[in-house]
């Protein structure tokens, strides 16, 4: 779901990271899950809490509106955190944090 959500946005994408960077915006994200489900069969819920990492070489308003809305068309409620200047970088970095929940059928 992750990368559909980041296609839509038109934002170019990597998991963990990116060996170099492309120029412009892009994003790094990361996807923790946990595996639920009854006693004694396979787990067949799966819980997704993803952290998105846009970064802009200068601030991208439009970039994190189209992100926020790609998110939301899904029906997911997000997080964004303040917008952080990497002087290592030379970057902009803005956190989307947001949860959800897959079921799965064995």
């Amino acid at each position: 779901m992750v990368n559909e959500i980041l296609a839509a946005a038109g934002i170019q994408a990597r998991g963990s990271r990116f060996v170099k960077p492309p120029a412009g915006n892009y994003a790094v994200w990361f996807d923790s899950i946990t595996a639920e489900g009854a006693d004694g069969v396979p787990p067949q819920i799966f819980t997704h809490d993803v952290t998105i990492e846009l970064y802009t070489p200068k601030p991208d308003p439009a970039a994190e509106k189209a992100l926020a809305g790609a998110i939301g068309a899904r029906g997911i409620e997000w997080t964004m955190q303040d917008r952080l200047w990497i002087a290592s970088e030379k970057m902009y970095q803005i956190i989307f944090e947001f949860s959800y929940i897959e079921k799965r059928r064995s």
